[in-house]
């Protein structure tokens, strides 16, 4: 998969420079609005004590969401239940009803299911802008197609060495590598008709019980970690690519770790690394990083010398 022609290469709001933890009194981390039955909010839920993020949806998901939870209608302003500084870094599951291919089909046409469902907007941004030190949108690509998502990055499961595809694109008030390989996935998206939603809802780690629309949107772990890895509000390990020795690489001693995007965990480069070598909050010497075996998340800690 190439890299979409309609994406932006920087962030229409950089935000880079905003400090970590800009709130003084909330103390919500993560502000995750249309949140659904949680699967941004599981992946959270392995990092982040409850009372640290918060998951917000006009449908009342309190009995599954795994953190707190508050049940508001998001689209209409009037009705938006924060002002003011509110969380670190707000992740936004906008609806793609007004967006994804099935849509045109159900509504006739592309055309009518962009008028028909609610869009994303500005003054939505200018709100974002208002609660959250920094915001993550995702959306399917055919919302940076229409131009209402300003994207600036794109991943894919098949880049994290996953078995889906599941594209999409984000767009984001910091800079964030893309991560994302052509290629065939062995586990289809397409779970229409006979296909079963079982091997889909094991790769993404939540339950088949969300049937099929709420496997399918449901975000993958990886994604969650990737971007808020690079967020420069939070402080959270990335996913990781693979583990090898420098001797592997160019000959030198030590321990080595490429975290996905390109980012190096060692303290020698090559290739793709752009300087930023291990993960900022670990003690010197050290990288950790998350790690999932047969559904368990576990943080993995390895040395390199300097």
């Amino acid at each position: 998969m190439n890299r979409l022609d309609h994406l932006r290469s920087k962030p229409r709001f950089d935000r880079s420079h905003w400090p970590q933890e800009w709130t003084s009194e909330w103390r919500i981390q993560v502000l995750d609005l249309f949140c659904g039955r949680g699967g941004t909010g599981r992946a959270l839920d392995d990092w982040f004590p409850d009372r640290m993020y918060m998951g917000v949806d006009i449908e009342d998901y309190s009995e599954e969401y795994p953190g707190q939870f508050l049940q508001a209608d998001l689209i209409n302003p009037d009705q938006r239940p924060f002002t003011g500084a509110t969380a670190d870094v707000v992740w936004v599951s906008w609806p793609c009803t007004a967006y994804a291919q099935p849509s045109a089909i159900a509504y006739g046409s592309s055309d009518e299911a962009l008028k028909e469902n609610p869009r994303l907007t500005d003054e939505f941004r200018e709100w974002l802008l208002s609660i959250g030190g920094h915001y993550i949108i995702e959306n399917v690509p055919n919302a940076s197609y229409y131009g209402d998502l300003d994207a600036n990055v794109q991943l894919n499961g098949l880049g994290f060495g996953e078995d889906f595809d599941n594209t999409r694109v984000f767009e984001t008030t910091f800079e964030c590598p893309d991560v994302y390989e052509q290629g065939e996935a062995e586990i289809t998206m397409n779970v229409d008709g006979d296909q079963s939603i079982q091997d889909l809802a094991e790769a993404k780690g939540v339950p088949s019980a969300w049937k099929k629309s709420g496997v399918r949107s449901a975000m993958p772990w990886q994604y969650v970690y990737h971007l808020l890895n690079h967020c420069p509000s939070v402080d959270i390990p990335g996913p990781v690519k693979e583990q090898q020795t420098l001797d592997s690489i160019n000959g030198n001693s030590g321990n080595y770790m490429m975290f996905y995007g390109g980012k190096c965990g060692g303290h020698i480069c090559e290739g793709r690394c752009h300087g930023n070598h291990g993960n900022p909050s670990s003690e010197a010497g050290f990288n950790e990083t998350i790690v999932r075996e047969n559904g368990e998340t576990s943080i993995k800690r390895s040395s390199f010398k300097l």
